[in-house]
């Protein structure tokens, strides 16, 4: 299914057939720099590179990060959201995941460890990964990470597709929120119902 996604994007950008080939994802060679394709009237740029190493746009931030199926494909998949937080706008900014792991019936969660070492040797993915928990846990440990949004839209996937919104609060806003929150709360206790 992947493969016939990334082949109609590259079928339909004009300029990514030059740069994207007609296959399997594989891994960036080290060596390899990035490749950027401009669509849209130079309002969309979409870049190949390696998610864990990705080159920074010339204004040091993106709009909008967007990232497939690619915390089961790496060794340290929080710093791997670290990352994407470091390029992303600060409060404005959104990261966009799609990723597979581990779902809702621990059944199918033993079927998916049971075979997580032989998958990963062959495709360099380990599908049986805790993207919730993993999601999470970067929440609490990168300044700012917010998770907007987490959901589990395809029961035919018996939860296993997860959809992850993501913004970074910018220090300024994080303090003015706290400060309004506090206000808030000290406000309400001296409020009487009536």
């Amino acid at each position: 299914m992947l493969l016939l996604a990334r082949n109609r994007v590259r079928e339909n950008v004009p300029g990514l057939d030059k740069v994207m080939r007609k296959r399997r994802a594989e891994p960036m060679p080290s060596e390899m720099p990035a490749a950027v394709v401009s669509a849209v009237e130079d309002r969309v740029r979409l870049i190949l590179s390696d998610a864990e190493r990705g080159p920074l746009p010339e204004e040091k931030q993106y709009d909008t990060v967007v990232q497939t199926f690619g915390l089961c494909s790496v060794d340290d998949p929080k710093r791997l959201i670290k990352n994407m937080c470091e390029v992303v706008k600060k409060d404005t900014g959104r990261i966009l995941l799609l990723e597979h792991g581990r779902g809702w019936w621990e059944w199918m969660n033993g079927l998916l460890d049971r075979w997580a070492g032989e998958h990963h040797a062959k495709y360099g993915c380990w599908w049986n990964r805790d993207i919730e928990g993993i999601v999470r846990e970067a929440e609490k440990e990168v300044e700012g990470l917010e998770v907007v949004s987490l959901k589990r839209p395809a029961w035919r996937q018996l939860g296993s597709v997860v959809l992850v919104e993501m913004r970074v609060r910018g220090k300024e806003n994080e303090k003015k929120e706290q400060q309004e929150k506090e206000a808030g709360e000290s406000g309400k206790s001296g409020e009487v119902p009536m």
